[in-house]
């Protein structure tokens, strides 16, 4: 059995990406896969509380519960396979340790230092010495990732593997969506959404500002919504013009609104500072909407791959004035061409992956 890890879950959309990797692992034969995670995929209660509700002491005292409860589960499956989802933030030294401990496991890096603690230089140590002496596989997504593994001194088995696509029902329940959500579409301008934590690292005030710098013939036509948590504060120091048109949902959006949203706009705009992957790139693929993103590393290389998913500009607001402006001349028909999605939906990398996978099963009497 192998056993997906994750302790964020439903609380940001990675119940996602867990059911595609857990799709992708059981297309190989013989593999049963289950989930550790605050949500379950069958009908067993989950293993894992969501330790992001409530004020900071109750956080803490979920998480060493949490903690505890994976402890316990590793130590009654011995025989079984770990995968845990890392993401570089204050909790993952404590939660790798205790992955570490499985004789067999693997880390699936979503960010190796989370990007808002890039300058948390003991958090970088603490890692750095989990990597070196604890972690002898892990999967990356992305030369950042890679970057890191270097400067932390892994030296175990890496396996390279894109973000996974999605698939899920598209489909929602009106009577979910409120009226304030369904406002927010405005179907005679172009509806461009930014999707998740608005952080500095995502760019959320690079947008705004791009907004703000909009010519008198562009502003009108465009069409902004904002829909996430708000991390950092970071939005709230732009002050929006009283003239543009834009929609801010400042909490945690469910299941059926995402997809509501992602089905009724036009692009999805990503004006990022730095990411290892992105599921909000893959999730508007699914949906086939163009992206409008930023150009670092991760996002380059998707739109090198698959030139028609969308439009890569610069890393200033003026950058993302100008891509705006350049959109409005575009047709539907420019983006997602055949032939780009073809090659998206059978990616070479994938099945590599899964090559790599089953070499990863066959090793026998290692120490993983």
């Amino acid at each position: 059995m192998i056993y997906l890890v994750d302790f964020i879950g439903i609380h940001c959309g990675m119940h996602y990406y867990l059911d595609a990797f857990k799709r992708i692992l059981e297309s190989i034969d013989g593999i049963k896969v289950g989930i550790i995670s605050n949500y379950s995929d069958n009908d067993k209660p989950p293993v894992l509380l969501n330790h992001y509700k409530g004020n900071k002491l109750n956080k803490l005292v979920l998480a060493a519960r949490n903690l505890r409860r994976l402890n316990k589960f590793i130590r009654s499956h011995k025989d079984d396979r770990f995968i845990y989802l890392t993401y570089g933030n204050i909790l993952d030294p404590f939660f790798l340790k205790a992955i570490s401990k499985a004789p067999h496991h693997c880390i699936d890096i979503h960010e190796a230092l989370a990007q808002n603690e890039d300058s948390n230089q003991r958090l970088r140590k603490r890692l750095s010495k989990v990597y070196t002496h604890c972690i002898q596989n892990v999967i990356s997504h992305s030369a950042r990732t890679d970057d890191f593994l270097m400067q932390f001194g892994f030296k175990g088995r890496r396996y390279e593997v894109p973000h996974f696509k999605y698939v899920f029902p598209r489909n929602y329940n009106p009577l979910n969506i409120s009226d304030e959500v369904k406002n927010s579409i405005d179907k005679e301008k172009v509806n461009i959404l930014f999707f998740g934590n608005l952080t500095r690292e995502k760019g959320i005030d690079i947008l705004l500002e791009a907004v703000n710098n909009l010519n008198e013939d562009d502003a009108p036509r465009i069409n902004i919504i904002v829909a996430g948590k708000d991390i950092d504060g970071v939005y709230k120091r732009v002050k929006i013009n009283q003239d543009r048109n834009i929609s801010f949902f400042i909490r945690h959006i469910t299941d059926d609104e995402l997809r509501y949203l992602y089905e009724n706009v036009n692009y999805l705009a990503l004006p990022y500072r730095k990411t290892s992957q992105s599921g909000i790139l893959e999730m508007a693929f699914y949906f086939k909407k163009p992206i409008i993103a930023s150009d670092i590393p991760y996002f380059r290389k998707m739109l090198t791959l698959f030139p028609s998913f969308g439009y890569l500009n610069g890393n200033s607001s003026s950058d993302f004035s100008y891509a705006i402006h350049e959109i409005l001349k575009c047709k539907p028909s420019d983006f997602f061409r055949d032939d780009d999605y073809a090659r998206y939906e059978n990616r070479m990398e994938i099945n590599e992956f899964k090559q790599q996978f089953k070499e990863w099963l066959k090793l026998d009497g290692e120490t993983l």
